[in-house]
């Protein structure tokens, strides 16, 4: 029951997020050049930015592009970690040592420098879609390292179990063994590491918008909306500038509400 409010609440969010979108005749792209910084009005319910772009219609793109981005991110970290982890817990010694040196590796490295040093890497003329991918991309291959290890750690202590040693006895494949008994088994393991990695991937591509590093214009994203809280004199002109960096905060907590309950019931 604790699990279902804030995936409720979440979920609302999102419907809400998809009818803002789906019941305005703007784009997330579309300027209003006569409505410039324009405060809250009906055509533009929380008021434009500094380009004439609705504000609330941006907002909302910017939510399900982040949740969605760093959900398919996240799965993709997932997974990856979990093929990494089962190779090393069922290898020979010396190459799950190797295995397990390779992610250590991975995990000692700046992260943060270098999604920033990727992302500056990409040439000027490449296309918002295309910085998108490649910053949510970047975020997967990065953040699977600490969750491998303790897939191996779930793993090794399978490989010496009773009921492995009865399926091999049965003729079972390793094949087998992993689709109907090891996977199944670590699923406990994968779903609290999965939903650690969506608020923190959200988080992450917010960091790298809001140093201009993100996705690229005119692709909403939370960073650069983040961006406009540097400008005083909008601050005090209107108070909507504060909408993305709210729901921002509230679907962290609400993610991290969810990944909690998941992780005391794991």
């Amino acid at each position: 029951m604790k699990k279902l409010l804030p995936s409720v609440f979440l979920l609302l969010m999102v419907l809400a997020s998809v009818l803002a979108l789906c019941l305005t005749h703007w784009s997330y792209s579309a300027q209003d050049r006569e409505a410039i910084l324009a405060p809250a009005s009906a055509a533009h319910p929380a008021g434009t930015d500094a380009l004439g772009r609705d504000r609330l219609v941006r907002t909302a793109a910017a939510l399900l592009i982040g949740l969605s981005g760093a959900t398919a991110a996240a799965t993709i970290s997932i997974f990856f970690a979990a093929g990494f982890g089962l190779l090393a817990g069922f290898s020979p010694h010396w190459v799950a040592a190797v295995l397990m040196f390779v992610s250590d590796g991975f995990l000692s490295l700046p992260w943060l420098f270098l999604l920033m040093t990727v992302r500056s890497l990409l040439p000027l003329t490449a296309s918002p879609l295309v910085t998108a991918v490649i910053t949510f991309a970047v975020l997967a291959v990065l953040g699977w390292p600490a969750f491998a290890r303790v897939i191996y750690r779930g793993a090794q202590g399978m490989r010496s179990s009773e009921w492995m040693l009865q399926g091999r006895a049965c003729g079972l494949t390793t094949g087998q063994l992993m689709r109907v008994h090891v996977v199944p088994q670590l699923r406990p393991l994968m779903m609290p590491q999965f939903l650690v990695c969506v608020p923190a991937f959200v988080m992450a591509e917010a960091n790298l918008g809001a140093l201009g590093l993100g996705v690229g214009e005119p692709i909403p994203s939370w960073g650069a909306m983040l961006l406009e809280l540097d400008n005083s004199a909008l601050l005090v002109s209107s108070h909507w500038v504060y909408l993305p960096i709210a729901l921002l905060v509230i679907v962290l907590l609400l993610l991290e509400c969810f990944a909690s309950e998941e992780k005391a019931y794991a």
